[in-house]
This record gives C-alpha cells, sequence and structure tokens, in this order.
C-alpha cells in the first residue's frame, strides 16, 4: 500500500510538471500562447513546500529541531539535487515526460561503468545483463510508444 501511494504521487507529480511547462495557461495582446519559462521559480517553490512539509512532520513527531547531518557534507547533495531538479524542469520544455523518465532509468551501465573506473567497484556479468536488458526495454517502450501516437 506504501509503496502504491508513493507511486501514485510520483506519477500526479510528474503529470503536474508536465502540464506546468507544456500547457499554455493565457493569450499575450498578439493572441500568442504564453507557456510557463521560469523553472527557477517553480524548484523555489518545490523547496519551500518540502520545508513547510518537513517542519510540520518534525513538530508532529516531537523531533529536534536541531541538524543531525554535518552540513558541509550534504551541501554537495543538495547543490546537485536543485540543478538536477531545475534541469528537469527545462527538459520538460522540449520532451515528453514518458521520455525524460525513461532516460533516467537508461543511465545504469554508465553509472556502472564510471563505478568500475573511480571507485574500483566490481560487478557481475549478470548485473551488466539487467542493465542492457532495461536500457533494450525502454528503447522498445519508447519506440512502441512513439508509433502508438503516430
Amino acid at each position: 500500500m506504501c509503496a502504491g501511494g508513493i507511486m501514485l504521487s510520483l506519477v500526479v507529480y510528474g503529470l503536474l510538471q508536465e502540464r506546468i511547462m507544456t500547457q499554455p495557461y493565457g493569450k499575450d495582446e498578439n493572441g500568442i500562447d504564453v507557456y510557463f519559462k521560469n523553472s527557477a521559480y517553480l524548484v523555489l517553490n518545490n523547496r519551500i513546500v518540502a520545508m513547510i512539509i518537513a517542519l510540520v512532520m518534525i513538530y508532529y513527531n516531537k523531533e529536534t529541531f536541531k541538524n543531525q547531518a554535518p552540513i558541509p557534507k550534504c551541501a554537495a547533495i543538495s547543490l546537485s539535487n536543485t540543478i538536477a531538479t531545475f534541469c528537469q524542469y527545462e527538459a520538460l520544455k522540449y520532451v515528453s515526460f514518458p521520455t525524460q523518465t525513461l532516460g533516467k532509468c537508461g543511465k545504469m551501465i554508465p553509472v556502472m561503468i564510471m563505478g568500475m573506473v573511480l571507485s574500483r567497484k566490481k560487478y557481475e556479468v549478470k548485473d551488466f545483463f539487467c542493465g542492457f536488458g532495461r536500457n533494450f526495454g525502454l528503447s522498445f517502450f519508447r519506440s512502441y510508444w512513439d508509433n502508438r501516437k503516430s
């Protein structure tokens, strides 16, 4: 039930993202459709809502407001996540949400290769087969989706 709730909320979140970035919300004085352009504003609002929810949950669970994680170690992760969210909104101006999601899922093989090069991780052959199988499935789904729409 929890996994279904998470999946449902992520799908709704993605559909709302795509709707905000791809659907016109009015016309300008020349009668041309006007689209939302400021991705940074959406990211800011996203983070503000997340902070409010986090504060409410901290209060509700009677937890301490004192920071437990070392801020310098979390700063790079936080910054990269904010930049990635900004890029995600910008990408929706050019590709659909399903394409974007499938593209993110297709990064398994490059991540494994970089793990081998940088971290000296070892992967079994079955891990690579799994990655290539997933990429093949994503490509098949994408081509099916494109053919279905035409």
